[in-house]
Formats: C-alpha cells, structure tokens, sequence
C-alpha cells in the first residue's frame, strides 16, 4: 500500500493548480519564493484501530495540506479548495479541518490549511 501522503500527493498534482507538491517538508530554494504556488503535505494522524481478536482492523491516517498560493495566482482561490475537497472526498477522504486564509501583510501571499482524514479497513 502507497502511504497515504503520496496518495494525496498524486491526487492534488493531477489538478495542475500548484507549480510543485512537496510531502513532509519544503527544498530550500522554495522557502521564500511567493511567485510559485507550493503545496505541502504532512501525516498529522497514524491511528490503529477497531481491535478484534486482538489484532487491530483499521488504520486511521490523517494530513495536513498547506498551500501557499503564489501572489499572481490568477484562479479563484475558493474553486481550488472546494474542487481539492471534493476530489479527497471522492477519494474516501473527509475533511476534518478547514483553518482560515491567511494573508502576509509583507508580502501579500494567502495561505491555508486543511485537515483531511481516511480510514483503511485492513485485510487479514
């Protein structure tokens, strides 16, 4: 089984809005770009679950979605996020959190966080 950051890693690639994906933490040279749209995905929960016969029979696993949308990002914002939920969605994902935009004052460049969970039903 892929782990489940590289599953939403290729789901959000194939929707073409960001200019690179990162899983677990950003390059270097990406650390103050914000012309680019980056993407950042982290595992935010790892949970063993619904124990029978003592042996656990789900995994749940959760991510943190990060996105800096470039400052000339020229889609609207909102269709790219309702559009991301619902492809997770279709996906067997949940959204769990949405957190608020927000916007550097510096440099003007909105950012945003979601949560997103799935549960894995094991096979013996």
């Amino acid at each position: 089984m892929i782990l489940p950051i590289y599953e939403v890693q290729e789901l959000i690639e194939s929707m073409g809005f960001a200019d690179v994906v990162f899983v677990t933490s950003i390059d270097e040279e990406y650390l103050k770009n914000v012309t680019s749209t980056i993407v950042l995905i982290t595992e935010s929960v790892n949970d063993l679950d619904k124990r029978a016969n003592n042996r656990f029979r789900n995994m749940n696993y959760g991510v943190e979605v990060q996105m800096f949308y470039g400052i000339n990002f020229n889609t609207p914002i909102l269709d790219t996020e309702i559009a991301l939920a619902r492809l997770l969605e279709k996906n067997d994902w949940k959204t769990i959190q949405s957190k608020s935009h927000i916007n550097d004052p510096t440099t003007n460049q909105v950012t945003k966080v979601f949560y997103f969970e799935k549960n894995y039903i094991l096979e013996d």
